[in-house]
């Protein structure tokens, strides 16, 4: 299976934010992505979260939605998409995944090899991410004994994707889950995972332990050619 990634669009009508987010080029950055996908013949699409970014009302964030969603429509590859804490923050997950017409992430089993999707926008305490109610670096997975059952019950190879990051080697303890150690322990222990890819860190990091490959993809929003390619 060879599917395209890519992480941290932002998309929004603003030239900058956070100091290097270049927001208003990321429409722009989707489609090569998507075009380099379909000419490689990508089985699938996984975008690991942030896909937009706020503004200064509702209506146009809603339009932004609308173009992304335009924009997904011209290519036959499925395409899943992560909520990232940007999401998050400006839509509930119904709202979002209304406005992609579908998209949401469905854990995926194919002739041996398993794709994991986790929803990491709780709380450290457990509580969903409701829209304008949390801070971005208070995170958990909820229930991380249900992805260790998850995995006893899974012969063959595994792949997880999420947007923020357990990798216990990115230089930003902030953009971890608060109970990341817990989850890769889970992960490293199960023998089955072969690697996790996720977003968030925008400086991207690459990492490997007990088995297990560690990759963060850097910000489309922030760089160039931040799009990849895996065959699992």
């Amino acid at each position: 299976m060879k599917i395209g990634l890519f992480s941290d669009p932002h998309y929004s009508s603003q030239e900058l934010t956070g100091g290097n987010r270049r927001n208003n080029l990321s429409l722009g950055k989707m489609r090569a992505a998507l075009e380099y996908f379909e000419a490689e013949k990508c089985d699938r699409v996984i975008c690991l979260g942030d896909l937009t970014d706020t503004e200064d009302t509702k209506e146009k964030e809603i339009a932004n939605m609308r173009q992304i969603a335009a924009l997904f429509s011209e290519f036959s590859m499925p395409i899943t998409v992560l909520m990232g804490n940007h999401d998050a923050y400006v839509f509930t997950a119904a709202e979002f995944y209304a406005l992609l017409g579908g998209c949401e992430p469905t854990d995926l089993h194919e002739n041996g090899v398993h794709l994991l999707f986790l929803d990491t926008n709780y709380t450290a305490d457990g509580v969903r991410y409701t829209p304008h109610g949390f801070r971005w670096d208070d995170v958990g997975l909820p229930d991380p004994d249900g992805l260790r059952i998850k995995l006893e019950n899974l012969d063959g190879d595994v792949y997880i994707f999420l947007h923020q990051n357990i990798d216990p080697a990115i230089p930003a303890a902030d953009h971890r889950l608060a109970n990341a150690d817990e989850v890769c322990r889970i992960i490293e222990q199960s023998g089955k995972v072969k690697a996790v890819y996720q977003g968030h860190f925008h400086w991207g990091n690459r990492s490997s332990r007990n088995g297990v490959d560690y990759i963060t993809l850097p910000a489309m929003a922030v760089y160039d050619d931040t799009e990849i390619i895996i065959e699992v």
